[in-house]
């Protein structure tokens, strides 16, 4: 495998966790009130407000989004595959033991009795059930490693998304949703400039959500602002989180303008910053993320080292 590429698929999966961690600060809140909260804007982990909702993690930790995305890595690691009952196996086990942050459709799938056995079956019981409605971010922000996963093989990384995705959330807005992140991290990490890497993810959303791949390209274009990330009614949607990513993408000169940017919009900020952090690590790798922010993590050993035996398996496979 070529340094660049070992550089940005580490940018990947610390550009989530990164992004995840910081955007804990905000999350939930609106721009009026990230103004009140951080007066000069939220840059750094140690400025995290503890209110009664941030209180639950320790400055520098990431939530359920890059615990979410752990479970995926943790199976491919050890399996070598992507096999839906060992990762919704984990993801229970993850939920069973602490887990924090989980959103109500991860929940709701999690209680089925069938989860483990067929989570495919269980998600879209759960989404029948709600009157196929919903279509949260819950799949999206998780999703960054299956753009890793099989590099080099955009049908391979497009099936990997659908089948993951669908283990929790079957709605097709949320498939399409994972489905455009997922290609275009590949794409990205694959050296493609960043205009071929949105029509791609753009006509790739297409197929599974007529209308998706126009949007996508405007959204990409639009001003932060109209985006409206911290609109209460709509902030844990799946394509808020997809806009913020490439919206990013396209205008963010780096990737601390670009996860800041979004971290300072409020709404579910995590998992905006997380797909942002993932998209934005695939174009300008590890190498370009502030250092203050890498050492900051929690965890940041046990990310390391698995993002190390990622590559040694990668690196077997990855011409």
């Amino acid at each position: 495998m070529q340094e660049q590429q070992a550089d940005r698929i580490r940018g990947v999966l610390y550009g989530q966790a990164i992004g995840d961690a910081l955007g804990l600060g905000t999350e939930f809140l609106s721009r009026a009130d990230v103004s009140r909260y951080y007066p000069h804007g939220l840059r750094d982990y140690q400025q995290i407000v503890h209110d009664g909702h941030r209180s639950r993690w320790v400055r520098g930790d990431w939530t359920d989004d890059t615990d979410q995305m752990l479970c995926i890595l943790d199976s491919l690691l050890a399996l070598r595959a992507v096999v839906p009952t060992d990762i919704a196996r984990r993801l229970q086990a993850w939920a069973a033991n602490g887990g924090m942050g989980i959103g109500r459709t991860v929940a709701e799938v999690l209680a089925s009795p069938v989860f483990v056995s067929d989570p495919h079956s269980a998600a879209r019981e759960v989404w029948e059930r709600g009157g196929r409605h919903s279509a949260a971010n819950g799949a999206v922000m998780r999703t960054s490693v299956l753009g890793v996963w099989d590099l080099g093989s955009p049908e391979r990384i497009r099936c990997n998304a659908e089948t993951v995705c669908r283990i929790t959330h079957c709605d097709p807005r949320c498939v399409a949703s994972c489905v455009a992140v997922c290609l275009a991290v590949g794409a990205l990490i694959g050296g493609r400039p960043v205009a071929e890497v949105l029509q791609t993810a753009a006509e790739a959303a297409e197929t599974h959500h007529p209308g998706m791949g126009s949007w996508i390209l405007e959204v990409a274009d639009q001003p932060l602002e109209d985006l409206e990330l911290d609109e209460p009614s709509s902030m844990g949607f799946t394509f808020k989180a997809v806009a913020a990513g490439f919206w990013a993408l396209r205008q963010a000169k780096s990737i601390a303008d670009g996860i800041e940017a979004v971290v300072n919009q409020g709404g579910d900020a995590d998992s905006n910053a997380a797909v942002t952090g993932a998209l934005l690590g695939a174009r300008d790798g590890f190498s370009s993320i502030p250092s203050r922010w890498v050492t900051g993590l929690r965890y940041e050993q046990d990310l390391h080292s698995r993002v190390d035996r990622l590559l040694g398996i990668l690196d077997e496979t990855v011409p």
